[in-house]
């Protein structure tokens, strides 16, 4: 049967492999050279820290070209080794892959498919963490969770003092990053609070004296927390306004984060549903900057007759991140012949043009998504996305950068670097570097908070913060 065929036959999934082996055809070897002579797009500086020899273009085209060898168990090593390498090696693929043939086709699209879930995966899914035992001290229980891939939120220094875990578990459980957090906070009898002075603006804090413990749900990656529940307005109430703060993974940086007042559903002790006053309505939330967390306003209808608690409020968020980001790089000398492109992953960026004017060296790019809500005219997080240029592998000074151009599926930058004297771009070295995410995922993620205290309970009568 003809190779080709028979990798692309139908049914074929990625973990079985094409019944005739192929060695590498002529035109993806081709395709490897023209990968070795883009070498400077990809390797690092020789100034930078930690720059891998070989640089990593060098070990992608080595690999790609052990795909096509005659033995089986080198093509499966090389496919390994390339998957190990990461995110970064995606923007290397694309050539290759447009040449290839036969198995070493099939095995790179695998591996371009099964990297970018990767990244998503990562992204989303909430980090796993051990839950410390019983009798450990405070600082060392927070400090195994901020080692995890959650990362770290800043402690303050009086929190926790001489504290130990006090709530005990099965040895080795697992449990989600927030879970274990929030366990921690109770045992040390600490909340966390928005700050401008620590980093992600979320730092942890003895509680105050009379301060409530916080009312909270760890929902995946994110902890959803009370903040205050107060009668609107509060002469005659038609509405009760829940408040509530929502935090991530320090590791995590959304772009927004939906409430669709839809999903949800409040219920009183007997079963009484309270309605939300706008069911078509969605609360929407962006965080500011690094901002670790953003507030969520609800309304729900008054409760007739007045409830002390809400016995149960349930909902969905929508949340919008951004997944493996990625430094692409696009060779200057392109841009001053003509435009110039890459892509990797759901990532399309297009060197539009490149000059020289009095001001400096002009430079126009473009980035593109599948269109998107958080690509929309009010989104401002993919313009603080890093871009700048280098000349024989030294950044040049930017001079000003703004937005020409967007739309549902991306924006165009144009930039004007400093350009040394007596240097032309088009006799040097020189690349655009562009950091952005590989994709742009919405998901959901389900919470639900019990015992929510009303304004017409007396433990919101007691408790001016609510």
């Amino acid at each position: 049967s003809d190779p080709e065929r028979s990798a692309h036959r139908p049914g074929l999934t990625p973990s079985d492999p094409p019944h005739r082996l192929t060695t590498m055809t002529h035109p993806l070897a081709a395709s490897l050279r023209a990968l070795s002579a883009m070498l400077f797009l990809v390797a690092p500086a020789a100034c930078e820290e930690h720059a891998p020899a070989p640089p990593l273009a060098t070990q992608v085209a080595r690999l790609v070209a052990e795909l096509g060898d005659p033995q089986r168990s080198r093509r499966d090593q090389a496919s390994q080794q390339l998957e190990a390498l990461g995110i970064d090696v995606l923007p290397l693929l694309e050539m290759p892959l447009a040449m290839a043939r036969g198995e070493a086709a099939w095995r790179l699209q695998t591996l371009r498919s099964r990297l970018s879930q990767r990244a998503v995966a990562e992204a989303i899914e909430p980090s796993r963490v051990v839950a410390a035992p019983l009798g450990m001290p405070l600082a060392d229980a927070f400090e195994a969770v901020f080692t995890s891939r959650g990362g770290r939120l800043p402690v303050d220094a009086s929190a926790g003092v001489g504290a130990a875990v006090t709530s005990a578990v099965p040895a080795g459980e697992v449990s989600s990053y927030w879970e274990e957090v929030g366990r921690l906070l109770a045992d040390g009898d600490c909340r966390l609070e928005e700050t401008d002075v620590s980093p992600g603006g979320v730092r942890i804090r003895s509680r105050l004296a009379g301060e409530p413990a916080a009312l909270a749900t760890a929902a995946g990656p994110l902890r959803v927390e009370l903040l205050r529940a107060a009668a609107v307005p509060p002469e005659q109430p038609r509405a009760v306004r829940l408040t509530l703060k929502v935090f991530w993974e320090p590791r995590m940086r959304p772009i927004m984060l939906q409430l669709p007042m839809a999903s949800l559903i409040a219920e009183g002790e007997a079963g009484e549903v309270i309605p939300p006053r706008q069911r078509a309505a969605v609360v929407e939330a962006s965080p500011r900057g690094d901002a670790g967390t953003v507030t969520v306003s609800v309304l729900l209808a008054a409760p007739a007759p007045a409830l002390e608690r809400i016995a149960s409020l349930r909902g969905s968020f929508a949340v919008w991140v951004p997944a493996g980001d990625l430094e692409l790089r696009l060779p200057l000398s392109e841009g001053l012949r003509g435009a110039s492109e890459q892509q990797a992953g759901d990532a399309r960026v297009r060197l539009e043009s490149s000059r020289v004017s009095r001001e400096g060296l002009v430079v126009r790019l473009r980035a593109d998504y599948p269109a998107s809500d958080a690509l929309a005219s009010h989104r401002t997080w993919i313009t603080r996305r890093e871009l700048s240029c280098w000349l024989d592998r030294q950044p040049l000074t930017t001079l000003s950068d703004r937005v020409v151009r967007r739309d549902e599926r991306g924006l165009a930058r144009e930039a004007v670097f400093a350009l040394p004297e007596g240097i032309d771009p088009a006799e040097v070295d020189g690349q655009v570097r562009w950091r952005l995410p590989l994709a742009i995922r919405k998901f959901p993620v389900d919470f639900q908070l019990r015992g929510i205290p009303t304004p017409y309970s007396s433990d919101a009568k007691n408790d001016d913060s609510g």
